[in-house]
């Protein structure tokens, strides 16, 4: 039981730090970057210097939101892992079970929904 608590833990504290470094909004604007380039790529109206220009624009964006991305991604997962190993290491938990228990039906299930409920768009 230790283990799901835990786990159940890890996962809550993995989807709230993405929500607190903004990792949806940024994935939503690297989304629509991505579209802006293709619709420039796509326009026949603009010159082949005009589009190059652009598409260096958006290139370097898309670079940016990537790193940002990748940076944020990996400190929501290595904080609470750095906090699990802690309690490993103070004899509280086995790390090893916690991360074998997020494997399991019932917790995949609640954090696809704890998931939804967190990062589902909102009318603001």
């Amino acid at each position: 039981m230790t283990a799901f608590v835990g786990a159940g833990l890890f996962v809550g504290g993995v989807l709230a730090l993405l929500h607190v470094f903004g990792l949806y909004p940024r994935a939503v604007h690297a989304l629509r970057t991505s579209k802006s380039a293709f619709d420039v790529m796509n326009d026949p109206g603009l010159g082949d210097d005009r589009k190059e220009s652009l598409l260096q624009e958006y290139s370097l964006s898309l670079l940016r939101s990537f790193l940002d991305l990748l940076l944020r991604g990996a400190g929501s997962i290595a904080i609470p892992v750095g906090l699990l190993w802690a309690l490993e290491f103070a004899g509280v938990v086995s790390l090893e079970a916690i991360l074998a228990q997020t494997l399991s039906w019932p917790l995949l299930l609640g954090s696809i929904l704890a998931a939804t409920v967190v990062f589902w768009p909102r009318e603001k």
